[in-house]
């Protein structure tokens, strides 16, 4: 069963429990039944329906972000600032980055995989031309395909699998850095 913990104060909780036991409950049962409460007066109030469990019915990609705050020992927060470093980011952008990799299953790249990535498409345009060149030689050469221009066709489709196989490693590499599932990247 889902719980919801509140700091309060050692006399608070101390009254609070001996209200809960005047009236012959737990704090945690007094607790949820004002939480309970709460929330029904709040409807008939203001008319508010209840909000959506685990994220049914939230768009993605909302006009407004939502801001949470996270408490960590000291040896993660360090931990977490080398690791946000390593990727040329604030500490906030990592945990963002961190959780949209999760729950998207998609990549989430860094300027340096990012440059990486654009090095391959570059790489992989100029194939291409090169391919279109050695296309326009073989028709002009009456179709004559067996000849040294189709041995370079095989070398090029031999580079063109070998840079999508790169970026394909690079992208699940990426996911397996986030410690996600790197499916089918």
């Amino acid at each position: 069963m889902p719980t919801i913990g509140a700091a309060v104060s050692a006399e608070v909780k101390d009254r609070f429990e001996v209200v809960a036991g005047l009236r012959g409950t737990t704090s945690s049962r007094l607790a949820a039944a004002l939480i309970r409460d709460f929330l029904d007066r709040l409807d008939e109030v203001a008319g508010i329906d209840q909000m959506p469990v685990n994220g049914v019915g939230l768009e993605r990609g909302g006009a407004r972000s939502e801001q949470v705050f996270v408490r960590l020992d000291a040896y993660y927060f360090s931990e977490l600032g080398r690791l946000a470093a390593e990727r040329q980011w604030y500490r906030g952008t990592y945990l963002a980055n961190l959780f949209y990799a999760h729950v998207d299953r998609r990549p989430v790249l860094c300027i340096s995989e990012i440059d990486a990535v654009r090095q391959v498409a570059r790489q992989l345009a100029d194939m291409g031309r090169n391919i279109n060149q050695i296309a326009k030689q073989l028709n002009a050469s009456n179709g004559q395909a067996n000849g040294p221009l189709g041995a370079d066709v095989d070398v090029i489709r031999m580079l063109i699998d070998l840079e999508t196989t790169t970026v394909k490693e690079l992208l699940k590499a990426n996911l397996r850095g986030w410690g996600g599932d790197d499916g089918e990247a």
